[in-house]
């Protein structure tokens, strides 16, 4: 059969070069992204608060939510088979027939004027917390509050939107900063820390002279970033040191008193000596305590010994009492909060 020459060059021109393999566009992540539907379930609050204020806080979580490329449900679709704080699968399957693949729940508590903020990104379907914040506002308005949801919405988001993707990365500071941070037996760095890991169990200790050493099993997956905060415990106190700074302390106090005592008394009349010749032409007594050099020195000593006691029983202190260790669960490994 003969080919025509046109078609014969057509075809040649049509056929990639030797070696080049043409591949399709990829539309992973945007499928991804078109994939997810967050549905913002009515706040739970409380504490008084009026309508409008619940609205514009609602406003600012969709603000933040809106940064990504997810899509939202209508919010009023979300508060009419919503309920506040959705915690029920009941609340979670009516948002999913509405068309919510994901639900951020939020829960605001308002004492005076302080805001406790609490928002989960939880699955619609098996009702997993993918991810959990906690954030407080002292002293703030209703309008630095929506600012904060704001912000707090933006970065659901933007961890959902990471999820899978890259290393996963452990932040981690403590209180007082510059702990010795250990990862699996091996020394990472001082805290503040920031570190991507592999993922899977790690056993995270944390060491500082003079406090008791910390340590976590945490477990990290792709793309999830865990925020940890420990507050750490000082060693406890040696009792004796601890009594001897007591005593330091309770005699600084009596020399000190005593010292100021005397600086009082210098230059005052020795009234049992103040009679007749003993008193001059102005009435005053030749006789006078002299008192301002022992004075002195008494409230000098006073003082010494109260900080030496001071000191002594701050470093010798028995330790707090152990808070309580908060650990939010978040479906990809969790985040600590101590």
């Amino acid at each position: 059969m003969r080919v025509p020459l046109c078609v014969l060059l057509g075809w040649l021109l049509a056929m990639p070069p030797a070696g080049v393999v043409w591949a399709a566009p990829s539309g992973g992540a945007a499928t991804q992204a078109e994939s997810v539907r967050i549905a913002v379930a009515p706040l739970r609050v409380e504490g008084q608060v009026d309508e409008a204020t619940r609205k514009g806080w609602v406003a600012g979580l969709r603000r933040g939510l809106m940064r990504g490329s997810f899509t939202l449900v209508e919010q009023d679709v979300a508060d009419r088979v919503g309920e506040p704080g959705c915690v029920r699968q009941a609340c979670l399957d009516a948002l999913r027939e509405a068309g919510a693949t994901h639900v951020v729940r939020t829960g605001i508590t308002v004492k005076s004027r302080d805001f406790l903020l609490e928002l989960e990104l939880v699955d619609a379907g098996s009702g997993a917390v993918i991810f959990k914040s906690q954030e407080t506002c002292e002293i703030c308005g209703v309008g630095e509050v929506a600012d904060l949801l704001d912000s707090q919405g933006a970065l659901l988001q933007t961890r959902l939107a990471a999820l899978g993707q890259g290393p996963p990365v452990l932040v981690l500071d403590t209180r007082p900063s510059g702990a010795l941070v250990h990862v699996d037996g091996e020394v990472v760095g001082k805290t503040p820390l920031e570190r991507p890991l592999l993922a899977g169990a790690r056993k995270i200790r944390v060491t500082m002279p003079g406090y008791i050493t910390e340590e976590r099993e945490l477990t990290f997956v792709a793309g999830a970033r865990e925020d940890v905060v420990i507050e750490l415990q000082r060693t406890p106190g040696n009792p004796r040191r601890r009594a001897l700074g007591g005593a330091a302390l309770g005699g600084g106090l009596a020399l000190f008193g005593a010292g100021v005592a005397l600086l009082a008394l210098d230059d005052a009349p020795f009234k049992r000596r103040c009679t007749g010749a003993e008193i001059d032409a102005d009435g005053d007594c030749r006789w006078l305590y002299n008192t301002g050099w022992g004075g002195a020195a008494l409230a000098v000593s006073g003082a010494v010994l109260v900080t030496l006691g001071i000191v002594a029983l701050v470093r010798n202190r028995a330790p707090r009492p152990a808070r309580s260790a908060r650990v939010l669960p978040t479906g990809l490994g969790v985040m600590a909060r101590f």
